[in-house]
């Protein structure tokens, strides 16, 4: 074990595992695009949309934990039945502020450099993560609330192909995170996860 735990470090600090760094403005706003159109889906109740772009390597990890894929299809609509047994939906979801972005996933380029093939190490996907809020109607009993809750999408894609895949942040681990990603740097911080009911008269003047 204390072998691997070298090796992990090794292969980080080989990989430039240090700190966020920056994307261009097209990568960021091509990221916040998509996770915005995964929040409209889910309010639209396509909640299985959520599944099927999921990050296929931490579906993978879901589905091995229960025993399959069919297994985790199945949670997932358990889930979604729980809800609306208890009167709950999706009525808003939106980004906001600006995303923390990584270069994760090491691998190898060649380059001419003076005339001869030069192989360099290079990050091959971008990994942003980027702020969300959600609001939830809860009906009990008659009664209406909103609950509002803020959190996160992992948004994941190959540099060369922007097709972003994504892990929801609600329950979400640093060590979860470079388990999948190694070079990302061990102190790294997520976004804080907060929730609260709103005033009535709060949201009824929205």
């Amino acid at each position: 074990m204390q072998i691997l735990c070298v090796i992990f470090t090794f292969l980080g600090l080989m990989y430039g595992a240090h700190s966020q760094t920056t994307a261009p403005l097209e990568v960021v706003n091509s990221a916040i695009a998509a996770v915005n159109d995964l929040g409209r889906q889910a309010v639209l109740g396509k909640m299985k949309t959520s599944l099927d772009r999921m990050y296929p390597q931490w579906k993978e990890r879901l589905s091995r934990k229960l025993g399959s894929e069919q297994a985790l299809e199945k949670q997932f609509d358990e889930a979604v039945a729980e809800m609306v047994r208890q009167g709950t939906s999706m009525i808003s979801f939106k980004t906001y502020g600006f995303p923390k972005v990584y270069e994760v996933f090491p691998g190898k380029k060649v380059e001419l450099v003076d005339g001869k093939q030069v192989e360099t190490l290079v990050n091959t996907k971008w990994l942003l993560l980027v702020p969300t809020e959600v609001r939830y109607r809860v009906i009990q009993k008659q009664e209406s609330m909103v609950i509002e809750s803020k959190g996160f999408q992992v948004a994941i894609a190959d540099k060369d192909k922007p097709q972003w895949t994504f892990i929801d942040g609600a329950g979400l681990t640093v060590q979860d995170m470079r388990s999948l990603f190694i070079s990302l740097p061990a102190d790294m911080e997520l976004p804080a996860i907060q929730r609260r009911a709103i005033p009535k008269e709060e949201w009824l003047n929205q």
